[in-house]
């Protein structure tokens, strides 16, 4: 077990007698001197975040009686929707655009009512692009930033935990900060996984930098992980600087994206990380983006590799149906790795029942082909 898990039960108590016992109010209140003194235990220093004041209130806000009252259930909603994002109101002042496009506001009570008004039952969420990266260059505060972003994410959790599961945030490239906050996050916040970025300031996912990392992963006592992979603004390294490497005048969000994914998907085959580590299952944003379209002529240049397949879960997230389904399923693709994802609150606003009604009404699917696209694949997949 993480020591901070080990620590946590005794920290609550002495901030418990802090908060009722001695001054300070809201600065020592519990669930602050809980986060402060589990991330102190990993060398983690939240104050170093010029927001985390506004930060710890929004925490403290979310695990309050009355949101949790407002928990909009419908009896019949059986959908399980694996690709979508939480906003909390200071990450969006801090990232203001996202993909080259604004940054969407986002609230609980709006997404309840998302679910409920779309027959969703639960949804796993993650933080998008650019996470922690907000901070390139900058291991301190990336690092502060990931651990915010996951304690705010499993308050969320702790207080609709029939709703919600989140994938967690790391802090890469700092690869021994980032294992040890995964180790935090799935062993003492629950997360139900972990979202990578397809590139982590500049560097795709197959970089040997980050090998231990996918060892620690692989090697947790757990039947399986999941790492839910999303894409990034393409970056490059230039004369010790990181800088932007969108090729086109359009937002990356709205064309690069898919080629991103398909990037890094190569460099994860090539590298053979997607052999090598076999107890990791990947969630791949967006249908895989461009990367079923150039699979046969990739594997003709590496023979000698298999083609990634059994491992990779595609999240039908954003106007993807139908051509790009029925691609998919002929490159050899079962309908049984095929999961729901509608994107929120990211996709254009009409997308989402377009979107809907194009699962729906698909000819090439069976209708148990659908309940699994629906929920069933994704049970598998988690484990449920």
């Amino acid at each position: 077990m993480h020591f901070a898990c080990r620590a946590n039960v005794l920290l609550a108590l002495s901030a418990f007698a802090v908060a009722t016992n001695g001054p300070g109010g809201a600065e020592h209140s519990p669930t602050r001197s809980r986060i402060t003194e589990a991330a102190a235990a990993d060398h983690i220093d939240p104050t170093v975040l010029p927001f985390i004041s506004t930060a710890f209130a929004s925490i403290e806000a979310i695990q309050s009686p009355v949101v949790a009252a407002n928990n909009t259930i419908n009896a019949s909603a059986t959908r399980v929707d694996t690709h979508v994002h939480l906003v909390p109101d200071w990450y969006r002042a801090l990232v203001p655009v996202t993909g080259g496009n604004p940054t969407p506001e986002w609230d609980v009570q709006s997404h309840l009512q998302f679910m409920a008004d779309n027959s969703i039952r639960h949804s796993f969420a993650s933080v998008s692009s650019p996470g922690s990266g907000a901070y390139p260059g900058d291991e301190t505060k990336s690092v502060a930033l990931a651990r915010v972003l996951n304690e705010w994410s499993a308050a969320l959790v702790k207080t609709y935990p029939d709703r919600f599961s989140f994938f967690a945030v790391v802090p890469l490239p700092y690869v021994q900060a980032a294992i040890t906050e995964v180790d935090y996050a799935l062993s003492c916040l629950g997360a139900a996984g972990v979202i990578r970025l397809t590139n982590h300031e500049g560097f795709c996912l197959g970089n040997p930098t980050f090998t231990p990392f996918f060892d620690f992963l692989n090697s947790r006592n757990s039947s399986r992980e999941v790492i839910f992979v999303h894409p990034n603004e393409p970056h490059v390294h230039q004369n010790h600087t990181l800088t932007s490497a969108n090729p086109t005048l359009y937002p990356p969000g709205a064309i690069e994206f898919y080629f991103e994914t398909a990037r890094t998907f190569m460099d994860l085959t090539v590298s053979q990380t997607l052999a090598n580590f076999t107890k990791l299952r990947y969630a791949v944003a967006h249908v895989g983006g461009s990367f079923p379209s150039v699979i046969d002529r990739f594997m003709r240049n590496y023979p000698a590799l298999a083609a990634p397949s059994t491992e990779l879960y595609k999240s039908r997230a954003g106007p993807t149906y139908n051509h790009q389904v029925q691609g998919l399923l002929a490159y050899g693709v079962p309908a049984s790795q095929l999961i729901f994802g509608s994107d929120w609150p990211y996709g254009p606003p009409l997308s989402y029942l377009d979107s809907l009604a194009a699962i729906v009404d698909a000819p090439f699917l069976s209708p148990e082909d659908k309940e699994g696209v629906f929920g069933g694949n994704a049970g598998v997949l988690f484990g449920a």
